[in-house]
């Protein structure tokens, strides 16, 4: 009876570990308007404004640059309204990611960026 109790306490405590190891949601939403950067690549943007007319997802607060600069950059502000604690007041969290292309300017990779 021990044993299976140790054993459904480490599983317990293995499933609780994995749960939390997945993406968080605005690394998710920035991935989303990625793979449609991404396409705006492939189509043809080459500057900052074309390229951020592609996001769908979050909202575009800062653009610039060329494609033939290697200056190209977008920066994308995602927000959701959370709900602190039982009847607790409702908190916006806000969160920023650049978007620039890679060495080749066929994908786009993207990262954390302080909002502006």
């Amino acid at each position: 009876m021990t044993q299976r109790v140790r054993t459904a306490a480490v599983l317990v405590v293995l499933l609780l570990t994995l749960a939390g190891c997945g993406h968080s949601w605005d690394w998710k939403q920035a991935d989303l308007d990625r793979n449609r950067l991404n396409l705006g690549l492939f189509r043809g943007a080459d500057t900052g404004e074309k390229l951020g007319t592609w996001v769908r997802v979050g909202e575009v607060v800062a653009t610039d640059g060329t494609r033939d600069g290697g200056d190209l950059a977008v920066v994308v502000r995602y927000e959701r309204t959370v709900t602190e604690g039982w009847g607790g007041a409702e908190k916006v969290e806000r969160s920023c990611f650049q978007f620039i292309p890679d060495a080749d300017g066929s994908a786009v990779e993207f990262g954390p960026t302080d909002c502006p």
